[in-house]
């Protein structure tokens, strides 16, 4: 792939070094961001031509972006391409990493983005590794003045393959405890997020490589989240950090906390955390909860939870008890789609997908 001297058309952003803070630590991050600015003038280049961003360093090894205006190769069609590629002579050790490509448009809205949970840079992998059709070229012409392609990679260091006998019998990690240790101590944290009042700090490659729709939206060390409640936020930021919800009481966690943090999900893109609150609300539906619960799977396009609302209405004794409720009127004004038919035995109403 040929290289294009773009050197009027790029303004290479720093790395964003973050130091290890415990000698158990295996990964080290960084974000880098790379900024181009005049579309415009890159976009027709041709395919297999690329602009390069400066060189930032991760893990002890050297790292850039390439950005492929008209894609890496020829079947990218109207797509532009991405790639993180590792510079460094990979003569003892492969290299292992995991890594988060967002492309942001000049108001800092993002147009796309895409996360590889772990790949191998070895010498035969010059070219680096990434997207052919990263994002449409359709999205980045109406922010053609600049665009900011950000870079967030977390190198894994693996230990030689000498040692790895002896920490086969190790025990689990402890890896999700100590970044729930690093939250809650503030240590290293880098950024200030506002919530009704409350202070919570975090750290930027964290956010950046965990919830980029979370991390577009901070432009400076404080920013402020509107529209939600800090316990549902700290709830959120725990799961960013851990991949697991923190413990609550024996009773559990209400169903309006598991709504709302569907909705927390659902805006700032965390796929995995929404389709938890789905699975946990569809073991809740009943007669009463339907209702709200239909509702609020049409808003926040739960498909799961949708198709478990209408199975619980689809039986005549579940209907029953819906129609008896104050909601079902509702449901009719609400849901005018939904086909409901009349049972021959009961002469009830029954809900069809």
């Amino acid at each position: 792939m040929a290289q294009v001297n773009a050197a009027a058309a790029v303004d290479h952003g720093e790395g964003l070094r973050v130091a290890e803070t415990s000698s158990r630590c295996v990964t080290e991050g960084a974000t880098h961001d790379f900024v181009v600015t005049n579309y415009s003038l890159l976009d027709g280049m041709g395919f297999g031509r690329y602009i390069r961003s400066s060189t930032f360093t991760v893990g002890g090894y050297d790292w850039n972006i390439r950005f492929y205006p008209d894609g890496g190769k020829e079947d990218a069609a109207g797509n532009a391409g991405a790639y993180l590629c590792c510079l460094c002579q990979l003569a003892k050790y492969e290299v292992r990493a995991m890594f988060t490509l967002t492309m942001l448009d000049d108001q800092g809205h993002v147009q796309e983005t895409r996360q590889v949970g772990s790949h191998v840079f070895s010498p035969e992998s010059s070219t680096g590794f990434g997207f052919n059709k990263f994002v449409e070229k359709s999205k980045l012409r109406s922010s053609s003045h600049l665009l900011t392609l950000r870079c967030v990679v977390a190198v894994i260091k693996e230990p030689p393959a000498e040692c790895r006998t002896s920490l086969a019998a190790a025990p689990p990690t402890e890896l999700p405890g100590q970044l729930e240790r690093t939250l809650k101590d503030g240590i290293g944290a880098d950024v200030t997020i506002l919530v009704g009042g409350r202070r919570f700090r975090a750290h930027r490659f964290m956010l950046a490589m965990r919830a980029p729709l979370l991390d577009a939206q901070i432009f400076g060390p404080t920013m402020e989240v509107a529209e939600m409640e800090p316990d549902i936020f700290q709830i959120l930021l725990h799961y960013v950090y851990t991949d697991s919800l923190p413990p609550c009481d024996g009773q559990g966690y209400s169903t309006a906390a598991v709504e709302h943090l569907l909705a927390a999900a659902d805006r700032y893109g965390l796929g995995r955390l929404k389709a938890m609150c789905q699975g946990e609300l569809c073991g809740r539906i009943d007669a009463n909860t339907v209702m709200a619960t239909l509702a609020l799977a049409d808003q926040y396009r739960c498909e799961r939870l949708k198709d478990a609302c209408l199975e619980f209405m689809s039986s005549q004794e579940s209907m029953i008890a819906v129609i008896a409720t104050d909601r079902f009127k509702h449901l009719m004004k609400s849901f005018p789609m939904l086909d409901l038919e009349k049972s021959p035995e009961e002469k009830v109403p029954v809900a069809r997908k």
